[in-house]
């Protein structure tokens, strides 16, 4: 063998080993599959998911108009709250507020992720905009908030003993579809007259409602809240799903419309650019944490999402799951939902406790079983002539 023919796997570089030599291929190999996976991540993460049915022809992943429900936040609600004119109470435990992120760019790697992980969850886009836009949707989740906020201030207050407001009506976020009322009353009337009966609350409405029956033809008086409109239409009565020999309007999310009674305080909410009324018995117990004296969560984190009512009634909302989720990565102790919603937050609460509650009543009760100081509830309004302290 000349000096020529020496075998290439034996020309290495001086004073290093064959162990070294292939440790050095070893690594750079793992580099460049490394940047390639991270590279892939990049891409996916960017790559609209329908894009992947333009380059596979019939496979598109997902929809076009996909939305992704992924877990949002649970944050504070003490700072948002500011309460002028009446002593504030501190507490060592908070409530926090849950949101759910709605994303609807669905990229490759939303895709993956929602078949892997149960916490985020593809819709089409009509399932959570309806017909509205992108737009519309935030513009109305806008107003929903501030309605929530408002019932969240007067909820509070009835359950410390203040008459917040004078109820002149009941107002509605929705119509059922195919029910008794749609096609005949739009979001934005409210109920003021049923035949000769004045309606100003739940309460006068309920009593007009358990005296009539299905197939029952009604005159409705309505006033649009903004424009003050008045018109009267006739409406026949359907029944009741769960109850069929109940009389049935059709209206989702009913609010009573109420002028506000002139109180020596002010309180405000700050919900920055959050919408939706998912937040309000969450406020409501804020409020009532404040106004109080003691821990009304016992020093507990406490997680909390449902609508309320001005009467205290706590009403369902959407993406339980994400915000679930969400409580438990932030380590709150409980996770208060609305009662229907017990199972499907428990999906996903990861050992997180969660209770179901109704009502105001209830979410006091379930406080009180974490420890919370929750009897003898009361505001005491400090006089004209008395500076609060």
């Amino acid at each position: 063998m000349s000096e020529f023919d020496t075998p290439s796997e034996m020309l290495q570089p001086v004073g290093d080993s064959p162990a070294r030599w292939w440790q050095d291929r070893f690594t750079q190999r793992l580099a460049i599959v490394v940047g390639i996976l991270v590279g892939l991540v990049i891409v996916a993460s960017f790559v609209p998911a329908q894009w992947a049915g333009r380059i596979i022809p019939g496979h598109s992943v997902v929809d076009d108009g996909s939305v992704a429900l992924k877990p949002g936040s649970a944050r504070s609600t003490e700072s948002r709250v500011t309460i002028v004119d009446l002593p504030v109470f501190g507490a060592d435990g908070e409530v926090l507020f849950t949101t759910v992120a709605i994303d609807s760019q669905v990229t490759i790697w939303d895709w993956a992720r929602s078949a892997i992980s149960d916490d985020i969850e593809l819709r089409t886009r009509e399932e959570v905009f309806g017909t509205r836009t992108v737009s519309e949707q935030r513009a109305r989740n806008l107003e929903l908030m501030q309605a929530s906020k408002d019932s969240a201030v007067v909820a509070a207050l009835g359950a410390l003993g203040v008459e917040a407001i004078e109820a002149t009506g009941v107002g509605f976020n929705g119509v059922v579809e195919d029910g008794p009322v749609d096609g005949l009353l739009e979001v934005g009337e409210v109920i003021v007259v049923i035949d000769d009966t004045l309606i100003t609350d739940f309460e006068s409405l309920r009593a007009v409602l358990d005296a009539s029956a299905p197939g029952q033809a009604a005159s409705f008086t309505v006033e649009h809240h903004e424009t003050g409109a008045v018109r009267v239409l006739d409406v026949v009565y359907g029944e009741r799903p769960d109850t069929p020999e109940a009389a049935f309007i059709g209206i989702e999310g009913p609010e009573v419309r109420a002028v506000d009674v002139d109180l020596p305080f002010e309180i405000e909410i700050d919900s920055g650019s959050i919408g939706g009324p998912s937040a309000g018995l969450a406020f409501t117990l804020t409020l009532i944490d404040l106004l109080t004296e003691g821990e009304l969560t016992g020093g507990n984190r406490v997680a909390v999402t449902g609508t309320i009512t001005a009467n205290g009634t706590v009403g369902n909302i959407g993406g339980v799951g994400q915000k679930a989720a969400a409580a438990s990565a932030e380590g709150a102790d409980v996770f208060i939902v609305p009662a229907e919603l017990v199972e499907t937050a428990t999906e996903h609460a990861a050992g997180m406790p969660v209770v179901g509650v109704a009502n105001l009543e209830e979410a006091l009760a379930a406080l009180a079983e974490l420890g919370g100081q929750t009897s003898e509830l009361a505001l005491e309004l400090p006089s004209s002539d008395t500076p609060a302290s």
